[in-house]
């Protein structure tokens, strides 16, 4: 019985030394973020341009497939969350396993997700690893593509295929 309590009071205290560094996906996001831009690795708008117009660059989003679907950046390509290392093989890497693309911006909505991501890829031995929130892109009134169709969504705008603008860059 005193076994069973010493080994209850242990683990008790193991917990709560592991809680107390337990680190909520907020805060270390946002220290990510705030890490990113002091060390210049919060990409501009510009850059983004620049680098879906280069051959060492890719642009990577990690967002679901739903939120890609609904907006993504022209050039860009998706690499989910779900398995990004693998799915940045086809991107990153030629027939001899030979990087071709060192550098990466890595895109999702805020650039939280982006923030975790890019130490993964970071780990990956990439050159350059910068984040970037679409809703900048958006809010700036660059276009954005989507995968929706007026066909599958009966309730949509009936619009064609192309570049699609926030209301507010609409004049």
């Amino acid at each position: 019985m005193k076994l069973g309590k010493v080994l209850l009071t242990a683990s008790f205290l193991a917990t709560s030394l592991f809680a107390s560094e337990f680190i909520s996906y907020d805060k270390l996001s946002k220290t990510l973020k705030e890490e990113a831009k002091k060390s210049g690795n919060y990409a501009t708008t510009e850059e983004v341009k620049e680098a879906l117009t280069k051959k060492d660059w890719a642009v990577v989003d990690v967002r679901t497939m739903e939120e890609w679907s609904a907006a993504s950046i022209k050039g860009s390509q998706r690499v989910g969350r779900e398995a990004p290392e693998k799915a940045l093989e086809n991107i990153v890497l030629d027939d001899d396993e030979k990087f071709v693309k060192p550098n990466l911006i890595v895109v999702c909505n805020t650039a939280s997700r982006a923030a975790l991501e890019a130490q993964a890829f970071r780990q990956m031995g990439f050159n350059t690893v910068k984040i970037y929130e679409i809703n900048k892109w958006i809010d700036e009134c660059n276009p954005v593509v989507t995968k929706y169709t007026s066909g599958e969504n009966k309730e949509g705008t009936k619009t064609k295929f192309g570049n699609y603008y926030a209301e507010h860059c609409k004049k």
